[in-house]
């Protein structure tokens, strides 16, 4: 696997924690009463000579459900959880050093099948650590 899919495996772990109706799925588009999430942009902040590295890295986390209640509840836990946390996982490649909202959970659509779609994204700050 490569940096960014361990690293975003990470942050599928740490929003797990907070019992989500639906595991989390790697995609831009949910499915059905679920949850996905992916990375949409990113760019090192600082490289150094010895190619360490800190990358800014955008992830759209977004769901699917019914009720849009439960939706909004679910993507805004996960926000408020991750944003909140002062200890994050790390590997020898790799360290998280900070996840914050970058853009909050709200609605983009209903579709035909009654499904609520909420978007929302989230900024992931991490120490890739060179060869």
């Amino acid at each position: 696997m490569s940096v960014y899919d361990d690293v975003l495996a990470a942050v599928i772990s740490l929003a797990e924690e907070t019992k989500p109706y639906a595991s989390i799925v790697i995609g831009a588009v949910p499915p059905a009463d679920g949850i996905s999430i992916a990375w949409t942009d990113g760019f090192p902040l600082s490289v150094f000579r010895n190619k360490n590295a800190v990358m800014d890295m955008t992830a759209s986390l977004n769901g699917k459900h019914t009720d849009y209640s439960v939706v909004s509840d679910a993507l805004g836990c996960i926000h408020e959880a991750l944003s909140r946390r002062k200890q994050y996982p790390e590997s020898e490649k790799w360290q998280i050093i900070d996840i914050s909202t970058k853009k909050a959970p709200h609605p983009i659509s209903e579709e035909q099948t009654d499904q609520c779609l909420y978007g929302s994204s989230l900024r992931v700050k991490f120490y890739l650590r060179g060869d």
